[in-house]
């Protein structure tokens, strides 16, 4: 997998934006929380350009710190369909942190926030409400790649 990493993450990847996800009875049984060592972050984008430089799509971001959300915060990552039946991840987060995720979230309706593991981004949206329970990263552009991707997440 580690092979295929970059060829993963240097594709395109045009997602649907964050949106509040499936209900948490939705994914019920074992939790697919992210592997020792995989960073994923949710994170803010400063438009004043104020954060760590990252690159997206040809455009140079600046991403605030500290993140949003990072793994530690993840209770479950999998592979699902999304409303239009086309591949995603659906990320769940810990109870403990819902709060702050929804403040945090709150926070940036109608600003850009992006998502990132292992310091790639993989998408940048437009926070249209807040969230702290889940989101869905939507418009993957395979069912190959969102389950490779869960796969380097969680390791399974």
């Amino acid at each position: 997998m580690k092979g295929a990493l970059p060829l993963l993450l240097g594709a395109a990847l045009v997602l649907a934006g964050c949106m509040p996800g499936a209900a948490p009875g939705v994914l019920a049984g074992k939790e697919h929380a992210p592997r020792a060592g995989v960073d994923v972050r949710l994170s803010a984008v400063d438009a004043d350009g104020k954060g760590t430089s990252v690159q997206w799509q040809g455009e140079t971001l600046a991403l605030r710190e500290p993140p949003i959300a990072g793994s530690a915060d993840i209770a479950d990552v999998r592979y699902v369909l999304d409303e239009a039946k086309q591949p995603g991840l659906q990320i769940r987060y810990r109870p403990e942190a819902h709060q702050r995720i929804h403040d945090g979230t709150a926070a940036l309706v109608g600003q850009r926030a992006a998502i990132s593991v292992d310091g790639r981004v993989l998408m940048v949206a437009t926070v249209q409400g807040p969230f702290g329970e889940s989101m869905m990263l939507s418009g993957l552009s395979s069912v190959a790649e969102a389950q490779a991707l869960a796969k380097h997440i969680t390791g399974e």
